[in-house]
Parts: structure tokens; C-alpha cells; sequence
């Protein structure tokens, strides 16, 4: 039987690994952490080759977004309250879980509920943090600090790592990785040529949105003339991204640059997750928000220039190729709140259009194989290149 020992307050997770034959995931609720945890299922499936299955249980979005990954057998999507009886709800992937009698669980999540959801799901082994109050509903707690440091002040990338490593996996690849299907391809072709677009001119992703909050945004104005700016005066075409709520104000920054090179996919009828890593990998450079179609354009490798303001970018550092970071640096930020608030958002207006153009041109410049991190003046902001391999 694996069994944990507190040493120095610290737990040592040992554990027999001919218990977690047939394994199920618990994921993260958000599409970038969700990103954020492949290499994780990747390290699980190469050094534990005793799984027979490996399955990943979450929400739509995070469950749709890692469709295709070779180290995955197969899922269990839930809407939480849900009442459609074609989706599962809470209650309904407990007993799903149930029915499929996995031999363990690793929950990713930090939450009490999702402890109460590997409880009640009755499965014998029961891997997770020790957090939120949850040891007592876990076979194998494990401690949120390691040798001295507290995991979660670190990336939410090497946090889920920690847990393959405490498994006993190499962890020593750190990429992100999503695949992309050729039918998902056919899809953005067809959509490119519906909005005018030509699928093998250059072209510039824009994701200016965020589900988790309005300090995350970058203005629809400042949007516009950076799309305007790249279309009019240097031939680069614009492609807006926008998932399904976003649609009002992808069209708006369409609307305000005013150039046939610009274009919003809010535009178009149907905007499955397949089609934004479809476009987001077609995408020279993606323009991103801290949001989940930055995870997903580095973890398809692309060059990516990120905006922050109200969040840190040492809680989601990535190692695939170094991302370009633009923020305004303020005395209040970042503070990690939804919403601003002193209401003014200056942390995310105060990063001028030129100066994200200007990092979009070099992104397209670059043909760095070996990028290490480099420091760049911006006037009041700083440009950070994250390292592409870990330190």
C-alpha cells in the first residue's frame, strides 16, 4: 500500500504504483490551466508506464482544448448543475466515475470540492494537494511546500508538475503541448475565406479579451490602431479572436480599425475551441491577454507577445518559446483582482498601441533558435523573454 510520512512538516508521497492501473485527472476549471497541465499528463503517461488509462475529467472547454494529446484514453465532461440529461452533472460524473472503477484519481485542482470529489467517487487511491483542509479526504497527500518553498507562489505549470514528480516521473520536460487536427485546418481555410483573409498571407492573432475579468482587457480603441497600424503599414493582415462572448467586442475592434485586413471572427456562426488552436497555429504572432488562447498559442509554439496588468507573470511562466511581456508598471499591480479597484485600469491602458506594434514587428523579425531571457527598456514597461528551458 503507498502511504505518506510528515517529515518536517513536509510530505514524502511514496506510492505502489501497481494501484493506479486505470488513472483518472481531475483538471483545472480554465483553458489555460488546462494548457498548463500537459506537461504533466505528458510526464504521467512516459514514466508511469503501468496506466492502462489514462482519463481527464473536467469541463468542456479544458477537456475540448486537450483533444487529440497522444497520452490521453479517453474523458468524462460535467457541467456542474447541469440539467440537460445528454451532460453530465457534479453529481452524475461522481457516479461516472464510480461506474468505471478507476484505481486512482489525481486531482489538480486545489479545492475542497474537488477533494469531495474524489471521496465520494470511491476510488481507492486519492492523489492530491494537501490543501484547503482536504488531507483527510486524500490516500496520498501531498504538501504544498517543497525543500523549504511554497509551491504555489511559483508557476501553476511546475505546481501540477510537482505531483508526477512526487509519482517518481522526469520532469524535466516542461513544454507545453496541443495538437491540432487537419479537419480542425480545413475549418479556419474555410473561415478565412468566408472573411476575406488569405490562410497563407501573414498574419497577426489578436485575443484582447479575458473570462476571468475586465483588468485583464486591453482597450477596444488601442486594439483597433494597433490592427489598423499593422494592416495599413505593413501589410499584415489581422485576425481578431473571439470565443462565443466575446463576439461584441472582437467586432467593435474590427469596427474601429476600419481596414478590409482586419477581420473579427466574431463574425462567423459557430467558434468551436478546435478552430481557435486551428487559427491560433496558422497565427506569425498571437497578440494575447492573460487568458486561455495565450496558453494555447504557446503551447503550440508560436511567438507570442502577452499583455499583463492586473496579474503576474511568475504564476503562469511557460518554457516553450520565450513570450514577449508588456505591462505598465504600477504601484498597485498587479494585484490579482477580476476588476480594478481604483475603477481606472491604468495597467492595461497604459500600454500603448505603438509599443505592442513595435513588439509584434520584431516577433516577426526574429529567427532566434536559442532565445535565453532578455531584458528590454520600454520606456515605463519592461519586455521579458522567459526562458525555454527550465532553469
Amino acid at each position: 500500500m503507498g502511504k505518506s510520512n510528515d517529515i518536517d512538516g513536509e510530505f514524502t508521497l511514496l506510492v505502489s504504483l501497481t494501484q493506479i492501473m486505470k488513472t483518472a485527472i481531475l483538471l483545472p476549471n480554465w483553458v489555460g490551466d488546462a494548457c498548463m497541465a500537459t506537461p504533466t499528463l505528458r510526464a504521467l503517461r512516459l514514466g508511469l508506464p503501468e496506466i492502462s488509462e489514462l482519463c481527464v475529467v473536467g469541463r468542456y472547454a479544458p477537456v475540448n482544448v486537450l483533444e487529440g494529446l497522444p497520452w490521453v484514453d479517453s474523458s468524462i465532461v460535467y457541467k456542474p448543475k447541469s440539467n440537460d440529461a445528454r451532460v453530465l452533472s457534479r453529481r452524475g460524473m461522481i457516479a461516472e466515475l464510480k461506474k468505471r472503477s478507476f484505481d486512482s484519481i489525481i486531482l489538480l485542482p486545489n479545492s475542497l470540492s474537488a477533494g469531495l470529489i474524489g471521496y465520494f467517487s470511491g476510488t481507492p487511491q486519492r492523489i492530491g494537494y494537501a490543501n484547503d483542509g482536504r488531507s483527510w479526504l486524500l490516500t496520498q497527500p501531498i504538501s504544498t511546500r517543497r525543500d523549504g518553498t511554497d509551491l504555489r507562489k511559483g508557476s501553476a505549470l511546475d505546481y501540477y508538475l510537482n505531483i508526477a514528480s512526487q509519482l517518481g516521473c522526469d520532469i524535466s520536460d516542461r513544454r507545453m503541448e496541443l495538437t491540432v487536427a487537419e479537419s480542425d485546418r480545413d475549418h479556419g481555410r474555410r473561415m478565412f475565406n468566408e472573411l476575406g483573409l488569405d490562410w497563407d498571407k501573414p498574419t497577426v492573432v489578436f485575443n484582447t479579451a479575458s473570462a476571468t475579468g475586465s483588468s485583464r482587457l486591453w482597450p477596444i480603441g488601442h486594439a483597433s490602431r494597433a490592427a489598423a497600424t499593422l494592416a495599413k503599414q505593413h501589410d499584415i493582415q489581422v485576425l481578431i479572436h473571439s470565443g462565443p462572448a466575446d463576439r461584441e467586442r472582437a467586432n467593435a475592434i474590427e469596427f474601429g480599425a476600419a481596414n478590409p485586413m482586419v477581420k473579427s471572427m466574431g463574425r462567423i456562426e459557430s467558434i468551436p475551441i478546435s478552430l481557435s488552436k486551428a487559427v491560433l497555429e496558422q497565427a506569425d504572432v498571437v497578440l494575447s491577454t492573460d487568458s486561455g488562447p495565450r496558453h494555447m498559442a504557446v503551447a503550440l509554439n508560436k511567438k507570442v507577445v502577452s499583455l499583463f496588468g492586473s496579474t503576474a507573470p511568475e504564476l503562469t511562466q511557460t518554457y516553450n518559446l520565450p513570450e514577449t511581456i508588456l505591462r505598465k508598471e504600477m504601484a498597485c499591480s498587479p494585484c490579482g483582482k477580476p476588476k480594478c479597484p481604483l475603477v481606472h485600469n491604468n495597467c492595461m491602458h497604459g500600454i500603448h498601441y505603438s509599443q505592442v506594434v513595435n513588439a509584434i514587428l520584431l516577433n516577426m523579425e526574429s529567427h532566434r533558435s536559442e532565445p535565453g531571457p532578455t531584458w528590454q527598456s520600454a520606456g515605463s514597461q519592461r519586455a521579458f523573454a522567459s526562458p525555454s528551458k527550465a532553469a
